[in-house]
């Protein structure tokens, strides 16, 4: 039977062991630009959060998952960071923030218009009036979308700080009528033990997604292709999407 990714840190932690390329220098721009008060949605173990707060910036992470965020204490070592456990829907914060990301495809954990709505809603209630929210999301990929649903594709071999080195393949299917891709992860160890791990991800489209900020109290500023900053186009493999409040 499948797990949950986000109940099992350590195997999140190979996967994911820190920053992507470009991608703290990225925010540590936006910050210059706004300021320090930085607010992180679906946190996770603190692979942004903590090299962030290390920078000097003002730091908050939340995550709905409290194994996550036990990972996330443990691994900070003290770094001056708030870790909270809440709902990126709905948590409610005595304090406002000149930063507010959601980073590495989290956005796509939200599944439906509602969703997004309460989401978008509550950063709003947090954002100081000249701070900016900075979305991270895939530009889909109809080849990855088309592909055959019962086919392991490799992914490559990874090692977490504490852990084994692991091989991880895929599969997924995808439902247009929801825009929802169900995606197994397989994880194969050294010893010949394998783990199954599912995840769900919405697929947001370049226009779709600045209809749903625009309709949600934001205007959108600025959308990039990559952690450089180079022009959106549609080869990008990922949006970037800096907002502010209208």
């Amino acid at each position: 039977m499948p797990v949950s990714l986000y109940a099992r840190p350590d195997l999140y932690d190979a996967v994911h062991a820190g920053p992507a390329k470009g991608e703290l220098a990225f925010v540590l721009r936006q910050a210059e630009r706004v300021g320090p008060r930085v607010l992180e949605l679906a946190c996770g173990t603190g692979r942004l959060t903590i090299p962030l707060a290390r920078a000097g910036l003002q730091v908050t992470g939340i995550d709905l998952s409290p194994a996550m965020l036990s990972r996330a204490v443990e691994r900070a070592q003290g770094a001056p960071i708030d870790w909270v456990e809440a709902d990126m829907r709905s948590f409610s914060l005595a304090a406002e923030f000149d930063l507010v990301l959601i980073p590495i495809n989290s956005l796509c954990h939200l599944e439906t218009n509602a969703d997004i709505r309460a989401c978008l809603a509550t950063v709003h209630r947090h954002l100081a009036p000249t701070g900016r929210l900075v979305i991270d999301v895939f530009n889909p990929s109809l080849e990855i979308l088309a592909r055959d649903s019962g086919r392991w594709y490799d992914l490559g071999t990874f090692s977490s700080e504490d852990g084994p080195t692991v091989r991880l393949s895929e599969r997924n299917r995808y439902d247009r009528a929801t825009q929802l891709n169900a995606i197994l992860w397989k994880f194969e160890f050294e010893s010949g033990a394998a783990i199954d791990v599912s995840l769900r991800m919405r697929q947001f489209f370049p226009q779709e997604l600045d209809t749903l900020l625009e309709a949600n109290g934001y205007e959108v500023v600025a959308r990039y292709g990559g952690y450089g900053e180079k022009p959106f186009n549609s080869d990008a493999r990922q949006q970037l999407v800096i907002a502010r409040p209208a």
